[in-house]
């Protein structure tokens, strides 16, 4: 079994002992949640030491200093990724006999579901959590949770760095996550090209088809078609019986009307989306609900009710932890004020404003998407240059 000690910042292994310092300790725990998985030094930069460190060159000093403390527990083996970066192998098998639950194939199975259902219902804290205390559980979580767990947190640079994940899937999550960063008749060129590649899965196609595309259409002002694709996708997700899928589309539907300006489907439509949430309380679509809300509220000039909506949808956030969504509610509300600017009300809105680019910018410096978006567009022209 292994133990790790965060007061001593020390590993325990049926080997022997290893004492860490601050850093190497919070870079061996980081390799260990991903093991297997390779990391570029920026990646390993910004996702352990955030803005920290000046220069690339520190990771690789920390690297040497931490495998040669490891040398003594056999159990861990840091691998040097030729011209990629750094990986980490944990060979525990003391440990596995003592974790019989990660042979039970009916536990395992419960516990997909479990993650499944909490998928559904928006609940990213507890899957995060949940794949935090896998070892101590003794459970497994499977590759495809393990990647959308990177996907939730919106870490770009997980999916430009990551050598492991299929082609498909790369471009996928790289797709929607840079979609959603630039401006919508840009992202909408790309999803266009990227739908027409043949490149996705069918899952992951029929879901950009129908759903991750219709907002960009109302707002790059293609309103008709916008309308046409709702239309398929009604009859989509009435055919495949997608019951998750309800409320979003509702969603985009009141996007859509907001957009149009049209009150009296905008009411009824945030009526509707009130009673599904009542019955079913997704905290994503919640996060979109309140910031939806919001925009509504600010085209009222009810600005004050505007940021209370945004306060609520922040307060979703902290317990759905999507940051997707979150940075889709972001976008479309700073671009929406910057479309309908209310001078009369400069003041409030002004601190709106800020409120709002405030809390881009806690995420832009956590994940640095303004260094990653030129590194993600090549890899999307690099995979639809091999078509």
């Amino acid at each position: 079994m292994i133990d790790f000690d965060e007061g001593t910042y020390s590993v325990t292994t049926p080997s022997g002992k290893a004492i860490l310092l601050a850093k190497e300790y919070a870079l061996l725990t980081f390799l260990v949640r991903h093991q297997g998985q390779t990391f570029t030094r920026e990646h390993l930069l910004n996702q352990v030491w955030g803005m920290e460190y000046p220069s690339e060159r520190t990771v690789d000093d920390h690297i040497y200093r931490l495998r040669k403390k490891l040398v003594p527990l056999p159990e861990f083996k840091l691998l040097t990724v030729r011209g990629t970066g750094y990986r980490l192998s944990v060979h525990e098998t003391n440990g596995l006999r003592m974790r019989p639950s990660l042979y039970d194939a009916e536990l395992q199975a419960a516990v997909g579901q479990l993650f499944q259902k909490y998928h559904l219902l928006g609940q990213g804290d507890s899957m995060m959590a949940l794949a935090a205390q896998q070892e101590v559980l003794g459970i497994e979580v499977n590759s495809y949770y393990s990647r959308y767990l990177h996907f939730l947190d919106g870490d770009l640079a997980y999916f430009v760095h990551d050598s492991t994940t299929p082609v498909q899937d790369q471009l996928y999550w790289i797709s929607i996550l840079y979609g959603i960063l630039i401006p919508p008749e840009e992202a909408l060129e790309l999803l266009e090209k990227i739908l027409q590649s043949g490149l996705l899965s069918p899952h992951q196609h029929r879901e950009m088809y129908i759903l991750n595309i219709i907002d960009i259409y109302a707002e790059s002002g293609r309103f008709a078609e916008a309308e046409e694709r709702l239309i398929e996708t009604r009859r989509v997700v009435k055919e495949d019986e997608l019951i998750g899928f309800h409320i979003p589309v509702a969603a985009a539907e009141l996007y859509l009307y907001i957009l149009q300006n049209q009150p009296e489907k905008v009411n009824k439509k945030m009526e509707q989306i009130r009673l599904m949430l009542e019955d079913t309380p997704y905290l994503r679509e919640l996060i979109r609900f309140h910031f939806l809300e919001g925009i509504w509220q600010y085209s009222q000039g009810l600005i004050q009710e505007a940021t209370s909506s945004v306060d609520l949808g922040m307060r979703v956030y902290y317990e759905s932890k999507s940051t997707p969504h979150l940075l889709i509610s972001l976008g479309q509300f700073m671009r929406y004020i910057d479309r309908n600017p209310r001078p009369e009300q400069e003041k409030e809105v002004k601190t709106l404003r800020l409120k709002i680019k405030r809390i881009f910018a806690d995420l832009n410096e956590k994940h640095q998407y303004d260094v990653l978006l030129g590194q993600a567009s090549d890899q999307i022209l690099n995979f639809l240059a091999s078509v």
